[in-house]
């Protein structure tokens, strides 16, 4: 590393600490394995980005030793000198920082969502960094050529897992803190990284929390079905008449099946278009759409399913949707409704059959723009998704997403790509399910988050790890939300806080 560089990354950190919380860069290598030269470096040295981060360092402080029930007395470091600290003898101090290991987009959206990993940060003394995703947000490692195909492969996991190391661990240097210990954090495919990043890196990562992290799905390939059929239950439970509001929407699908089938199709179609008041006509080329999006927007307000207000949606979104369903005059005016809902339209207005982004390599959902570029890559080289539903085992219409399907998908978009991608790498390189010999990582699990059956269920014969396998009342990521006042998780969230505790103290985990 020059001494250019150096002086970049310290100028960088101390804007942060003297400011608080803010958008910082951090200048990241672009490839971590093999060497990108920058032609406009002297001696033609590694290419670099500049990679987006969050610094939170208003509770900073030495680990506290505080007696049991004593509130834990909190100092800021807002203001820190750097160059003072850097001349300290803290080589007996007790530090810690936690790593946020950001996901599929902009590292804001992460910040945002992560206030109780705030409220562990004051309660542990800690330094918290939210690092951005390559590929995401404003991070990208070849700017606006990044998403050409001869950069992509560039966007892996392998890659990622090196940047968040790579960028805590000069800071470690940076701030004369080489003694700290880290935690690592992450919701979802951000909890996949939180773990794979302990598992990779023991020696730096001294543990990690992560929320409702997929990681079963690298290689019990059935468990991928189970989304849909997580849903339906949650939909049963969703409300008093939950079994009957489940019927009535397995029969709406068996209603626009069997208009499907008619002899002329036109005029079962005409009857559907009629019926689910679509923009446009519903034919043999779209009708396959108009499914995925009633289907969909079950699933997302599933995913939305909080106790409280969020993303523009209220309370408790499977209960309202329920009440939709239930007061509907026909069943499929109910699914006309619970769309008209989740899109935020008027009941009598038409569903564009055209208008929402449908068309990805994962069946639950898409980004636009270039987010959803990044995704359906990561998706078609390593995620390998098959999650198709069936009115087998859930409530929703026959819609299969077959390994072939998602190899036709994935190649007429990345043509490069060989066909099934590296379908065993995360068995190979990331233990797939086989995680029980990993130490110091806590993963919970939410009943109510859709992903719930892809999670890492643990027992009394895996000594070394420990987990709130099934949170009730839980929804997506809700424990690593900011806590509100009802929302169930208090003792949920004490228990994490604990156990995080038992991690640094060496105790992990409890007799």
């Amino acid at each position: 590393m020059t001494s250019k560089l150096l002086v970049y990354f310290v100028v960088s950190l101390l804007i942060c600490l003297t400011t608080g919380y803010q958008i910082s860069q951090f200048q990241q290598k672009k490839d971590h394995y093999g060497l990108i030269k920058d032609p406009q470096q002297e001696n033609n040295g590694e290419a670099f980005f500049n990679q987006r981060f969050i610094l939170v360092d208003d509770y900073f402080n030495e680990k506290s030793e505080v007696d049991e029930g004593k509130q834990v007395e909190l100092v800021t470091s807002s203001g820190i000198d750097l160059e003072a600290l850097q001349k300290l003898d803290l080589s007996q101090k007790n530090h810690t920082i936690f790593l946020y290991t950001g996901g599929p987009g902009p590292i804001e959206e992460f910040y945002k969502n992560s206030g109780y990993v705030l409220e562990l940060a004051k309660y542990y003394g800690a330094l918290v960094f939210f690092v951005e995703h390559r590929f995401y947000g404003e991070s990208l490692p070849f700017g606006e050529s990044s998403f050409d195909e001869s950069y992509l492969p560039y966007l892996s996991v392998d890659q990622v897992t090196a940047d968040y190391m790579y960028l805590i661990y000069f800071y470690k240097y940076a701030l004369g803190i080489s003694d700290a210990q880290i935690i690592t954090f992450g919701s979802f495919y951000a909890g996949s990284l939180a773990s794979y990043m302990r598992f990779k890196y023991p020696d730096h990562i001294t543990g990690a929390l992560a929320s409702g992290a997929p990681l079963r799905m690298a290689d019990e390939f059935e468990t991928r079905s189970t989304y849909w059929e997580t849903v339906t239950s949650i939909f049963k439970g969703g409300s008093e008449d939950g079994d009957k509001v489940v019927a009535l929407v397995e029969s709406g699908f068996d209603t626009l099946h069997e208009l499907s089938t008619w002899s002329p199709r036109s005029q079962g179609y005409a009857q559907i278009t009629t019926l689910m008041n679509t923009c446009e006509p519903v034919n043999d080329s779209n009708y396959q759409d108009l499914l995925k999006i009633i289907r969909n927007s079950f699933a997302q307000l599933a995913l939305l399913n909080y106790p409280f207000p969020a993303n523009g949606f209220p309370a408790n979104t499977v209960k309202v949707a329920s009440g939709i369903v239930y007061d509907a005059p026909r069943d499929v005016d109910a699914l006309h409704d619970v769309v008209a809902f989740y899109y935020g339209t008027d009941k009598d207005d038409c569903i564009d059959i055209e208008d929402p982004i449908i068309n990805c390599a994962d069946p639950t959902g898409c980004y636009n723009g270039t987010r959803g570029v990044a995704w359906d890559f990561q998706l078609c080289w390593e995620y390998l998704p098959e999650i198709g539903s069936s009115i087998d085992n859930s409530m929703f219409a026959n819609l299969p997403w077959t390994k072939e399907d998602l190899d036709a998908y994935c190649g007429s978009l990345f043509s490069g790509l060989p066909e099934g991608g590296r379908y065993q790498w995360f068995k190979i390189n990331y233990w797939g399910s086989k995680v029980f010999s990993a130490s110091n990582v806590i993963w919970t699990n939410g009943q109510l988050d859709p992903w719930f059956g892809t999670g890492i269920i643990t027992n009394s014969s895996t000594p070394y790890l420990n987990t709130l396998s099934a949170i009730p009342g839980a929804s997506h990521g809700l424990d690593l939300m900011t806590p509100v006042e009802g929302d169930g998780m208090g003792k949920y969230r004490e228990m994490e806080l604990e156990l995080i505790g038992q991690i640094l103290d060496g105790t992990f985990p409890s007799s």
